[in-house]
């Protein structure tokens, strides 16, 4: 996880106060439980996240014979796995 429990729970808040104070919106929640469930969405998304990462990982060592010979740069080539394993799992990095 890139980001501290801490900071998501700060992130999770502006949210919700941003939501708070937009005249257009009318919260039907708690503010308290509303920051809960913000911050459980974050949570979950840096957690695919990582998921994501793990698997490119796992990918990148399975090949890593043919990228040692083909010299290709693995950064550009965790770049493509990253985004290809995104889009089949329909999550937007």
């Amino acid at each position: 996880m890139r980001m501290s429990p801490e900071k998501v729970k700060d992130l999770a808040a502006r949210i919700v106060e941003m939501m708070a104070a937009h005249e257009k919106v009318r919260l039907n929640e708690d503010e308290t439980a509303l920051r809960v469930a913000v911050g459980g969405v974050i949570l979950d998304d840096l957690e695919e996240e990582d998921d994501i990462d793990r698997e490119v990982d796992e990918l990148i060592q399975k090949h890593s014979a043919e990228i040692d010979e083909g010299d290709i740069d693995v950064d550009v080539l965790r770049k493509k796995f990253r985004a290809q394993i995104a889009r089949q799992r329909g999550v937007v990095l």
